[in-house]
């Protein structure tokens, strides 16, 4: 074989660099041959109850894109929420804390939280001010007036777009701008897209408002026929978020920017018709309040099509993604990452509580055997007399989350509810010794408007 001298002295040029680079002879820096962090794209669906999507068990084909996004990556059976209401379950998911740690529990009553300008700890880092610190572009876009400046959730993104109210085709806009204005920067990028279509009031745009009819076949309770209505809207406004979510992949794929991205999808809190005595949430913790998707393109061959059956909690959102991206996780944070399965070893349980209506906690275990907890809600009760009353809180019940998906059947298992309490008493406590001190220096005033939008959606009555 005959090789010119021009290659020869190429070759022996290519070798001479490769010799001296590994020597260190020719400096270089670090960035330059580092290659770029991946994006990270947060999905979260509003009010999106897991038991809804035809992927995660439902009748109705409601969620064909999300049941074939599951299909190709990490999808979890069983993630529970930190809170079955917006403003605690998203502090949760930003911080990776549970609400003993990051306080975020605002009050119920209007002149209350006018007066208290309840906003999420500045005090607190954000998975959005973490991923800043770490050279990412970040930007947020929310309908929800929960999710906004006012409260606080605005800290750590250098963009955020308050729409409104507005439908998930116009959330879908926002976010294609803000990623098309990053087109050309060396720097990843993290987006946040706050979708609010399942909420009440429900009201799906026409197309979709008869797809979903009549009694459901599926489930050993008997609806009253106007919350048959509604869940068929609900169930209409569901169809249309999935159909706006496979027209947002189709455009990130079209782009080329979706092989190089971590998609986590999410819902904040679910839905209740009545399961347990309510309407729309934030009253109770059971499965309709708090199991939720959580369905996460990891971009890793490995996940893809994996199928997690652990209890997990979206406060492991945060750390998963600080996996993820190679960051290591602060330890004063209660959440693990989802990418490894040995963090599920030893670990208690999931928390979830809420002080609004109703004052609850509970503690879900890994196989999905949960402890309801309850005391006396009193809005005006001070702090210590509520920390004092949890010493002693009624037990509203233990229950097979899985094979009773709506909780109706108490077990009479003393030994297991020792156990849970134990494990409760444990995560409990370690969330709140990790309560973060709240800074005074940052207050708000929540103006009449938001207070208005904040009633309309069934809140601050």
């Amino acid at each position: 074989m005959n090789i010119s001298p021009i290659r020869l002295k190429l070759f022996g040029l290519y070798l001479l660099i490769a010799l001296l680079v590994t020597a260190g002879i020719i400096g270089c820096s670090k960035e330059r041959f580092t290659v770029k962090q991946p994006n990270v794209l947060v999905l979260l669906l509003d009010t999106l109850r897991a038991d809804h999507l035809s992927g995660y068990g439902y009748e109705r084909p409601t969620s064909p894109v999300l049941d074939e996004f599951a299909k190709e990556n990490l999808k979890f059976n069983y993630a529970i929420s930190a809170a079955p209401w917006t403003p605690a379950s998203v502090a949760s998911i930003f911080t990776g804390m549970y609400p003993p740690s990051h306080g975020m529990m605002p009050p119920n009553n209007r002149e209350q939280a006018r007066q208290a300008s309840a906003r999420l700890n500045s005090n607190l880092e954000t998975i959005s001010e973490l991923l800043k610190k770490h050279g990412y572009r970040t930007a947020a876009v929310s309908p929800n007036p929960w999710i906004s400046e006012e409260f606080g959730f605005t800290q750590g993104f250098e963009t955020f777009k308050y729409l409104q109210r507005e439908r998930a085709e116009i959330i879908n806009k926002a976010g294609r701008e803000i990623i098309e204005g990053w087109s050309g920067s060396k720097e990843p990028w993290f987006l946040y897209l706050h979708y609010l279509d399942p909420h009440d009031p429900y009201s799906p745009p026409d197309e979709y408002k008869e797809l979903f009819k009549g009694p459901l076949a599926n489930r050993d309770f008997k609806y009253p026929e106007k919350q048959l209505r509604n869940i068929g809207l609900y169930d209409g406004e569901i169809k249309y978020l999935d159909t706006e979510l496979g027209k947002l992949f189709g455009w990130l794929k079209e782009k080329k920017l979706y092989d190089d991205l971590v998609i986590i999808v999410v819902a904040d809190h679910g839905e209740q018709f009545l399961e347990h005595g309510d309407t729309r949430h934030g009253y109770k913790l059971y499965n309709e309040e708090i199991h939720v998707p959580l369905i996460i393109r990891t971009g890793q061959r490995g996940d893809s099509g994996r199928v997690v059956d652990n209890t997990v909690s979206t406060i492991d959102i945060y750390p998963t993604i600080l996996d993820r991206l190679g960051i290591p996780v602060p330890v004063t944070y209660q959440g693990v990452s989802l990418l490894n399965d040995k963090n599920f070893e030893g670990r208690r349980g999931v928390y979830s509580q809420i002080r609004r209506i109703y004052d609850m906690r509970s503690l879900t275990n890994i196989s999905g055997k949960k402890l309801i907890l309850e005391i006396p809600f009193d809005e005006k009760m001070e702090l210590t007399a509520i920390t004092e009353s949890w010493k002693s809180p009624k037990v509203r019940g233990v229950y097979d989350s899985r094979n009773d998906q709506l909780e109706k059947n108490r077990l009479s298992d003393p030994g297991l509810e020792a156990s849970l309490r134990t494990s409760f008493d444990a995560v409990y406590q370690a969330a709140a010794k990790n309560q973060v001190e709240v800074d005074t220096t940052h207050t708000t005033t929540v103006t009449e408007g938001t207070l208005d939008q904040l009633k309309s959606l069934g809140y601050l009555q």
